[in-house]
């Protein structure tokens, strides 16, 4: 869709500018941009434009995707749950997007609430979607446990029965996994999250070891299970800035990029102000 095809009140969103990455509290009121339910197509037609996802980001239009998720969530689009994680397995078209979508739709998620959960659930059954994407949706179902304590057993449901394909699953989607049962105290999961450590299938970074986890369930004290140290290595300019040359993707894979989430938080500003998006 071109640009010059968007109408009000869409065209507002064109010309709002940088965003920024302060959570859904800092967000603007997009509905006082007299947003409706009928402007949902067109907003989802902006939040997954191509057009835009190219632009580099001193261009003011290139912000517009993250506006009209943003206002997609607050509007409680369940329509546009599907589409938005369906964007985020182009990330390697569009290196750089997925950092602010990982960050981001979580949040659009949780504040589509319960209608998101059968979504996010088929979407995680689906083993062709790209890892980044999946582990998206698991924060997406962690957010809506959070906001609605109503339906968390419904959707730490999911989160665990993804968990008991541990062994087909990649080491950091069962880290993200663990991370949200661990979260929420799920007792019942202890024996499955023990089997996937043993298997050497889960990735430490994201909780720490089996020990580790132990204590965030109070299955051991801290005195049992002396606090281990990580060395933390700076992330190499490369891995951050994508080829001025080339454009071609910085990353060498899927597993480098998808390491934890706090690295891909860390990452998303830089990539974001200072690079062309891709």
């Amino acid at each position: 869709m071109a640009i010059a095809d968007y109408s009000e009140p869409l065209t507002q969103l064109l010309a709002l500018g940088e965003c920024s990455l302060e959570g859904v509290r800092g967000w603007i009121n997009y509905l006082a941009l007299r947003l409706t339910e009928k402007d949902i197509p067109n907003l989802i037609r902006m939040a997954t434009d191509s057009e835009l996802y190219d632009l580099d980001a001193e261009v003011t239009e290139g912000w517009s995707p993250i506006h009209a998720w943003r206002a997609l969530g607050q509007l409680r689009a369940k329509a546009a749950v599907l589409p938005l994680l369906h964007k985020m397995s182009e990330e390697e078209e569009f290196e750089g997007w997925c950092d602010w979508m990982s960050t981001d739709l979580p949040a659009v998620f949780g504040l589509v609430g319960a209608p998101a959960i059968p979504v996010l659930a088929e979407f995680l059954r689906d083993r062709t979607q790209v890892g980044w994407a999946r582990m998206t949706a698991v924060d997406g179902l962690e957010a809506i446990a959070k906001q609605q304590p109503e339906v968390a057993a419904q959707c730490l449901e999911v989160v665990q029965e993804q968990l008991t394909h541990f062994a087909e699953n990649e080491p950091d989607f069962n880290g993200c996994l663990i991370g949200v049962l661990v979260e929420f105290r799920v007792m019942e999961a202890v024996p499955l999250i023990e089997r996937a450590f043993a298997a050497r299938k889960v990735d430490e970074m994201f909780n720490g070891d089996w020990n580790e986890v132990q204590v965030s369930l109070g299955l051991k004290s801290r005195d049992e299970v002396p606090r281990r140290r990580f060395e933390l290595r700076p992330t190499p300019l490369e891995d951050v800035m994508p080829s001025s040359s080339t454009g071609s993707s910085p990353a060498s894979s899927q597993k480098q990029k998808s390491k934890s989430k706090a690295k891909r938080k860390q990452q998303s500003d830089a990539r974001r102000k200072n690079c062309k998006k891709k």
